[in-house]
């Protein structure tokens, strides 16, 4: 239907009466429905001829199909389905940037706009930034505005009424009105905001009281609510709380930082500038959420501020389960059970997408999860440090565990499951306080890709915390022992990068925990315990750690193992020990450790401990592990 007309100069697609007719239907953000005569396209310059637009009247039905196929492909818009719209020509004209934001992100972009300059909206807070929210609501399209002044900061009424004044030359629906504040109090608060859809809050000081009231009571009457707070080192704006959202304020100020805020020192005031930033960004959220245009990745979010820089972004975050409330712990029946109907499943989703997705370094699961500058030989390592869920607000970290594996994905690998196994550790606080446990006693926390590694794991741990009991009570006493053949591949690894790296060890067999055995590594000064699962499990375990200490020199936190400086040496010849090697099962390495633990007077319970949502998405479970002499549930 076209040629291609080869020229340097300005190209244009002329579009001919035919495909006009259908054309003018349709938007395009290139250009608007009546102004087709030309279209300006640098890439793809054609013309019209005569010859060619006889053949088109044998083609029309072709019009329709190109139509119908830029329409689905988001190239165009079909304007005849807008929603209609009582603007006047002159409020279209001054704020035609944002119904145009809004036509390339939905339909009827006017309309929406419309809902927009409706809205009830109460803005409250004091000072620059008060003056600042104003400036920006007024500029955005919102002509009645409500505003509850603070007194936590001198502010500028006269200025609030100027900007109001001046908003009105072009804009004559411009109202602007002082709620007055005659009493304090959440009875003054639930008054106050009981006529508007919308509450603004900002403050550049310190103070939350007035936040967490304020943000308290919009929860209860169901008002979306959207602050923004300054503080000497940082800013913060959101996130959005909408009705019966989980996410909210509370949520994100316990899964924010503490060590990426910096220390609060009190001495600098929150920057004027920085404030007016801040304000501009809830505004613009406020317009998105009215209109109807916020996108569902747009929720848990909340923006940060460097002061300093002006430089600042969105981080997502998880609802806290102390704010928006968690599943209730229970204990699992049938452990065997679960293992024989959850056999050759497991979590199909990729794990270290996974694990990326719960670390930001301001307000994720993780704080930090990878190799940084560790060393990686002869063990790959791993850092991973968590955040504490128990905390008020910023979060306080737990110390940082170092994980390693004989390759790059098995490290990182353990360092997400010990990632998130230490933080729903701290949540086991919980369980004393609802009276499921007792506070002496101790939960392994285990997390897996299948419900066998989960329980494994668990339970590795609480052998691990009884290895430790039974050395407050005394030294340990080891038997030496020596291994001709090593058939466990993994097992013979570890031995040769220890005695690579600092010679001849000794191994020796100590007292069982809980009837398992227990294998101790004596290797530079130092002596090195594991309890397993069984003897092979227990050696290779104990060897991982001792090499992994030699290559670091110092406790890395990782595999729960114990380190004494000496211990009780048998004097007498070490005897041969024969150890298969490990290719048992998860599942067949919990039944099998179930029964020598019931053999010996051990009972095993197991709770279900995915609290969380997140808990459940990429992994088979997290389980807690205790052990029990001689009780019942």
């Amino acid at each position: 239907m076209f040629r291609r007309k080869h020229s340097k100069h300005k190209r244009r697609l002329l579009i001919m009466d035919d495909f006009k007719k259908q054309i003018q239907k349709l938007s395009v953000d290139s250009f608007k429905p009546g102004e087709l005569e030309t279209w300006e396209y640098p890439e793809y310059p054609y013309y019209y001829d005569a010859e060619v637009s006889q053949r088109c009247w044998r083609c029309g039905n072709r019009v329709y199909e190109i139509a119908e196929v830029l329409c689905q492909n988001g190239f165009v818009r079909d304007v005849s389905e807008d929603r209609p719209h009582q603007l006047t020509d002159e409020v279209r004209q001054k704020f035609a940037s944002q119904i145009e934001f809004l036509d390339t992100l939905a339909d009827s972009g006017a309309s929406r706009f419309e809902s927009y300059r409706r809205a009830k909206v109460l803005a409250v807070g004091c000072g620059p930034m008060l003056a600042s929210l104003t400036q920006a609501l007024l500029e955005s399209g919102l002509p009645r505005l409500r505003l509850l002044v603070t007194g936590s900061h001198p502010t500028n009424r006269e200025r609030l009424f100027e900007l109001a004044s001046h908003a009105r030359k072009t804009d004559p629906e411009v109202e602007l009105e002082e709620i007055c504040r005659d009493k304090e109090g959440p009875d003054f608060w639930r008054e106050a905001v009981d006529p508007f859809d919308y509450v603004l809050y900002v403050s550049p000081g310190r103070g939350l009281d007035k936040l967490r009231l304020l943000h308290a009571i919009c929860r209860e009457e169901k008002k979306v609510f959207l602050p923004a707070v300054g503080f000497a080192r940082f800013g913060m704006a959101g996130p959005v709380v909408e009705p019966g959202a989980e996410g909210c304020w509370e949520s994100a100020w316990r899964r924010l930082h503490r060590n990426a805020i910096g220390k609060e020192t009190g001495q600098n005031a929150f920057p004027s500038t920085a404030g007016a930033l801040l304000a501009n960004v809830i505004v613009f959220a406020l317009f998105k959420t009215v209109t109807g245009v916020a996108q569902a990745e747009e929720k848990n979010k909340l923006f940060l501020l460097n002061p300093d820089t002006l430089e600042g972004s969105w981080h997502s975050f998880f609802p806290h389960p102390l704010v928006a409330g968690h599943r209730e712990p229970t204990w699992v029946q049938e452990p065997v059970q679960q293992l024989e109907e959850s056999a050759g499943s497991g979590a199909g989703t990729d794990l270290f997408s996974y694990f990326n997705h719960l670390t930001s370094v301001e307000s994720g699961i993780f704080h930090v999860w990878g190799e940084g500058d560790l060393k990686q030989l002869p063990l790959s390592q791993c850092r991973i440090q968590a955040v504490n869920p128990l905390s008020d607000g910023p979060a306080e970290l737990l110390p940082e565990i170092i994980c390693s594996g004989l390759t790059h994905e098995e490290a990182r690998r353990e360092a997400g499951l010990a990632g998130v196994e230490a933080y729903v550790s701290q949540m086991t606080g919980l369980l004393v306080k609802d009276g499921i446990i007792q506070p002496q006693e101790f939960v392994g926390v285990g997390a897996g890709t299948t419900v066998a590694e989960a329980f494994c794991r668990g339970l590795q741990k609480c052998l691990a915390d009884e290895l430790v009991k039974q050395l407050m009570e005394r030294r340990p006493v080891v038997v030496p022992v020596q291994l001709p053949e090593v058939s466990d591949e993994r097992s013979q690894f570890f031995l040769q990068a220890l005695t690579t790296l600092h010679g001849e060890e000794v191994i020796g067999l100590g007292e069982s925990v809980c009837g398992l055995p227990v294998v101790w590594i004596g290797t530079g000064g130092r002596w090195i315990g594991s309890a397993g699962l069984n003897e092979t499990m227990a050696l290779r375990t104990a060897l991982q750690q001792a090499v992994q200490r030699e290559q670091n020199q110092t406790e890395c936190g990782g595999i729960k193992t114990a380190e004494v400086s000496s211990v009780l040496l048998r004097d007498q010849e070490p005897h041969h020990l024969r150890l298969p090697s490990c290719g048992e099962s998860s599942s067949q390495l919990w039944q099998s450790a179930s029964q020598i633990l019931t053999q010996n007077g051990w009972e095993v319970f197991v709770l279900d401990l995915a609290l969380e949502p997140f808990l459940q998405k990429a992994l088979a479970g997290v389980f807690g592990v205790l052990l029990r002499r001689g009780e019942t549930r």
